[in-house]
Order: C-alpha cells, then sequence, then structure tokens
C-alpha cells in the first residue's frame, strides 16, 4: 500500500500503551472541566473507545482524537490513535502537542514494534548483552522514528533535548546510549547503520527510508539554529504518513476518524467527581449548517486579514532593502571615484619609473658593484700580507731584544707560565687544530663546548688571518690569567685584560681597541641577545651552570662574519681561570638583526 501524506496542518500518533489508556475518559472530562480542553463527544468501536475534542481560538485552533483498542496479543496492551488537525503546520514551536493535552503521559506509550518509550528517554547504559537492539538499527523492526544520542548515566539532558522531547511526544523514540553499548551495538549491525561516535542520529522507520535518509548531526553543530528545527520537521513528515507503518491508516482513515461523529452522541460532563451522562444529540441540522457557513466566512475574512498583515510585513521588507541597497550604490561610487584616483597615480608613477629606468643602466650598475667586490678582495689579500710582515718583523724584534733591548722597544710579555710552540709563529690548517692546541698548551684557560663552533670559520679568504690573530689573543688571555693569579699592587693586569692589552698587546699586534669589556645596555637587556652570550660554566662559578659572556675579542672587525670570540674573567673567582664560551662567527645584535 503507497501511503497518502496528510497536510502539514496534521498532528498524527500511534502505539502501544498500557490498559488503563481505555479508562481515560475521567481525565479527558476533568479537562474540560478545568477549561485546558472541551470535550465534543465519544463512543464505543467495537471493544475500544474513542473521543473527539478541540482547544484554542482562532488560528491557533485545534481539532483532535484519541482512538482505543484492545490488542490481538496477551501482553495486557492496547492500541491508540492520536489525530489532530489545526490551522497552521505543525512545528517544534507548539510545544504542548495533543499527546501532552489529552494527558496520556501516564499510561506508557510505546513504539508498536521496538517497545520503546515514545514520551520520554530509554537510557541504555552498561548493557552486556545488546543483540535485541540489532532488530532496530540493522532489521529496522519500528513504526516510528528513534533518536540515539551519545550520553552518559546521571547526566541531565540539554534544553534542546528537553525541548525536542516536547514536540515531538508520541511520535519518536529517545535512546541515549554509552560508548561501551554503542561499540557493542556497531559490532552487530553493517557500517552505513551504526551509531555515530558524539553525534546525534536520527533513524527513520524503513517504509519512510525512500523519502528521506537519516538525519546525523555532530555534537559540535547541535547549537547552530535550524538544526533542531530540521529534526522535528522530519519526525512531524514522518507522522504525517502513519499509512507506511505498521498501524495500518491511510490518510482517508485519518481524515474519518476526526470528522464522523461516533453513534451520534454528545459528552455532557456532570460536576466534579461525579459521572458522565451520555445523551443523544438533538437534531440541530440547520443549525450546524448555519454554523459552519459562519465559520467559513469567518475563516475567510482571518485568512484575508493575515495575507493583508503578511503582505504589509512583505512591503516594510523590501522598502528596508531599498533603503539598503540605495547606500551600497552610493558607497560604491564613492569607492569607483576613489579607485579612480589611485589609477591616475599608479599610472604616473609607472611613467616615472619608466623614465629613470631608460636613463639608467642596470648592468653598468652591476660591473661597479662587481668591481667593488674585487677591489675588496684586493685590500683583504693586502692586509694579510701586511700582517704577516707585522709578525715577522715582531720575531724578529723578539730576537734581538734577547741579546739586549733596544731603546724605546716595547715591553717584554711576562712568562705566560704555559708550554709555548715551538713555532714562534703557529700556522695551523684549521680551527679544530688551533683549539686542540690552546687546550694542550695554554694554562689558565678554560674552553666551553660552544667554541667547538669556530670550525664554521675555516674556508675563508680570511680565515689564515683569524687563526693568527685568534692564536695571538688566547695566548695574551692565558698569560694575563697566570699573571692575575699571582699579582700584587701596581700590576696592569688587576685593571682588567683590557689594561693588560694596553701594556703587552702591542707584541702580538693585539689593539686594546679589539677587546670589549662588556655589552651594550639593550644587547644585555634584551632576552634574544642576552641568551645568544649566554654560554654553560662549572657550578663553582655560578650554582645555575650558566653565564652571561658580555665581554669579548674582535677577532675582525667587519667583512660580513666579523668572528667574536666571547670570554669570561673568573681569574679571582673559584676557579682562577679565563673561561672562553664561545668563538665563531658574529652573535645576533641590533645591526645584525
Amino acid at each position: 500500500m503507497t501511503p497518502e501524506p496528510l497536510p502539514p496542518t496534521s498532528f498524527c500518533a500511534a502505539g502501544h500503551a498500557s490498559a488503563s489508556l481505555l479508562e481515560h475518559e475521567r481525565t479527558l472530562v476533568a479537562l474540560h472541566e478545568s477549561g485546558a480542553l472541551r470535550l465534543i463527544d465519544g463512543g464505543r468501536e467495537g471493544s475500544g473507545r474513542r473521543w473527539r475534542m478541540s482547544w484554542g481560538h482562532g488560528s491557533s485552533a485545534v481539532r483532535a482524537m484519541v482512538g482505543v483498542r484492545e490488542s490481538a496479543t496477551d501482553d495486557g496492551e492496547v492500541t491508540f490513535w492520536v489525530h489532530a488537525e489545526a490551522r497552521r503546520p505543525w512545528s517544534i514551536r507548539d510545544q504542548r502537542n495533543p499527546v501532552e493535552r489529552m494527558g496520556l503521559l501516564d499510561h506508557g506509550l510505546k513504539d508498536p514494534s521496538s517497545a520503546y518509550s515514545l514520551t520520554q528517554q530509554n537510557p541504555l547504559f552498561g548493557l552486556r548483552e545488546v543483540g535485541f537492539l540489532e532488530h532496530t538499527f540493522s532489521r529496522d523492526m519500528r513504526d516510528s522514528p528513534v533518536l540515539v544520542y551519545h550520553d552518559e548515566p546521571g547526566a541531565r539532558p540539554s534544553q534542546e533535548m528537553r525541548r525536542f522531547r516536547n514536540a515531538t511526544r508520541g511520535m519518536c523514540g529517545l535512546l541515549p546510549v554509552d560508548d561501551a553499548v554503542r561499540e557493542r551495538v556497531n559490532d552487530l549491525v553493517p557500517a552505513d547503520r551504526r551509531i555515530p561516535h558524539r553525534a546525534v542520529r536520527l533513524y527513520v522507520p524503513p517504509w519512510w527510508a525512500g523519502h528521506e535518509e537519516d538525519i546525523t548531526v555532530e555534537v559540535s553543530r547541535l547549537d547552530r539554529p535550524g538544526v533542531w528545527r530540521r529534526i522535528v520537521d522530519t519526525v512531524i513528515r514522518v507522522s504525517s504518513w502513519r499509512g507506511g507503518g505498521k498501524i495500518r491508516a491511510t490518510a482517508r482513515e485519518w481524515s474519518a476518524l476526526l470528522d464522523d461523529p461516533m453513534n451520534d452522541v454528545r459528552i455532557v460532563p456532570a460536576t466534579r467527581g461525579g459521572d458522565v451522562r451520555w445523551l443523544p444529540a438533538p437534531d440541530d441540522s440547520g443549525k450546524r449548517i448555519l454554523r459552519r457557513r459562519l465559520d467559513a466566512v469567518t475563516e475567510q475574512a482571518r485568512t484575508a486579514r493575515d495575507e493583508a498583515d503578511s503582505a504589509a510585513e512583505s512591503v516594510a521588507r523590501r522598502r528596508a532593502t531599498l533603503d539598503a541597497l540605495t547606500a551600497q550604490v552610493a558607497l560604491a561610487r564613492r569607492s569607483r571615484r576613489r579607485l579612480a584616483e589611485l589609477t591616475l597615480r599608479l599610472r604616473q608613477e609607472r611613467d616615472s619609473a619608466e623614465a629613470a629606468l631608460r636613463t639608467g643602466s642596470v648592468a653598468a650598475a652591476w660591473r661597479e658593484a662587481r668591481e667593488a667586490e674585487l677591489e675588496a678582495e684586493l685590500y683583504a689579500e693586502e692586509l694579510d700580507r701586511v700582517d704577516d710582515e707585522v709578525v715577522a718583523q715582531r720575531s724578529r724584534a723578539r730576537a734581538a731584544a734577547g741579546g739586549g733591548a733596544a731603546r724605546g722597544a716595547e715591553p717584554a710579555e711576562p712568562d705566560g707560565g704555559g708550554a709555548r710552540a715551538a713555532r714562534s709563529a703557529p700556522s695551523f690548517t684549521g680551527f679544530g687544530e688551533l683549539l686542540a692546541a690552546a687546550e694542550r698548551e695554554l694554562a689558565g684557560l678554560r674552553l666551553g663546548p660552544q667554541t667547538a663552533v669556530a670550525v664554521e670559520l675555516d674556508g675563508h679568504l680570511r680565515s689564515a688571518l683569524w687563526r693568527r690573530r685568534t692564536w695571538d689573543v688566547l695566548e695574551l688571555l692565558s698569560a694575563y690569567a697566570l699573571r692575575r693569579r699571582a699579582a700584587d699592587g701596581g700590576e696592569p693586569c688587576l685593571r682588567g685584560f683590557s689594561y693588560y692589552v694596553r701594556e703587552f698587546g702591542g707584541t702580538r699586534g693585539i689593539s686594546p681597541s679589539l677587546v670589549a669589556s662588556g655589552e651594550s645596555e639593550m644587547v644585555a637587556n634584551t632576552p634574544r641577545f642576552r641568551n645568544a652570550r649566554t654560554f654553560a660554566v662549572p657550578p663553582e662559578v655560578h650554582r645555575s651552570g650558566w653565564e652571561f659572556f658580555g665581554a669579548h675579542v674582535k677577532i675582525d672587525r667587519g667583512g660580513g662574519v666579523a668572528p667574536r670570540l666571547h670570554y669570561f674573567d673568573d681569574t679571582r673567582g673559584p676557579t682562577g681561570e679565563v673561561h672562553i664560551g664561545y668563538l665563531g662567527p658574529h652573535l645576533p645584535s641590533p645591526e645584525s638583526n
């Protein structure tokens, strides 16, 4: 049988309930006397009962029917039908649907197949045996939709879930499950029928699957406007096709249950607590016809007013839209004028740039830059030769001073106290060899692990000069450390390494201007620059194992690489040594950055 859809103004619900629903008449009479609804008529239909009623006024008026019939099974349950017709479509806005307004919630309303309650939640937490759920999700043995969602024991339903339950009572079952039950059910059902993780899924009945797929919504999207409205509207649409379910009723039969009088009698409620009297209805067919015509005219007038109000609202919306579009047009015109001005200015700048480019020559500028680079390389080679001659002259001067110091000669450098290399001017093949010789021969120095970075200086055009100058600086630092240990009043070394270089640095070509006793205030107070100059020290120097190495020697003044040697003077401290923290390219600074 192909089901017929009812109009969207219809509300349909069907299922099973306890046998107490056969005695529901007293509840309806009490609601009638309280003014919650108006009973029209009622009577018996075989072994069952049926009551018709109405409530509301104007556009909110509703006509409704509830029918009950004894079930053919031996479980003591009855089958019920609820049909209501309103003047406007049912939606989530109708917080009290007919099932709740008729007072049917106390009779255990259930789905006709799966036995899930249609009025409240059926939590499934911690179940061991879940084979019975396979009928619900894989074989679709049910007549009503079922909403399945993740929940935990003791958790209160959200506000959206409560609103959904109120709007769909008698039409949809709620089934909260935890992760344990979900995983066991998913092992039994096909992949396309599994319960989603941390999401809400509306399983529609099998006879509805050809019209609409199941709805699955992730938890993160449940707070979006319209999500719950879509689920509610689907449940209401399914209820209007009840003829396709296992409780057979076509659209014609639903209308007959609502419109046909039963035994031509009406309900006359007695006073509160009394009996219900049933009286034959008088023959007022003429009055009934006039009343129906009057109701039709009244309805037409109300419809006309509603259409006029809707047209007025539409005109107001269109006027607002027109005003907004007018403002956008004005803004677009101003933007167009501004863009035209900018385009004209950019064209003028482009023409000026093209004219300047035509008057110049990129090739000529490139040749000038290349010539300057070659000239700088020649000056560097010349500087290296001059340095070699200076070293040779100093060696000869020291040899001559051995037989007797000439008048006006520089002061002799004190004995470093360590084993000096046999060569007067050591020549190392790389910085690795230089560092090994320093650790082996120069007492009073302690080289840190960061000095290994010096191997990056090998291979440069000025590497040989940097190695000679580094060795001279290390020898001076070693001699300074040993001299300061035993120094007494008046010694230059007592005032620091820079003063020591003023006295004895000339013998090795080390100018005092190459020695800096500290960094600038900006470098010392900027975390990024200060951290780059903080190196490891023994715990006896500082209990944290780290110290700021602000003092340094400029191995070369410029040239891009600008090597630096950073040291920490602890000659008067626990170790009595000069600690070399870093030897390598220039560390980050405001100028290099």
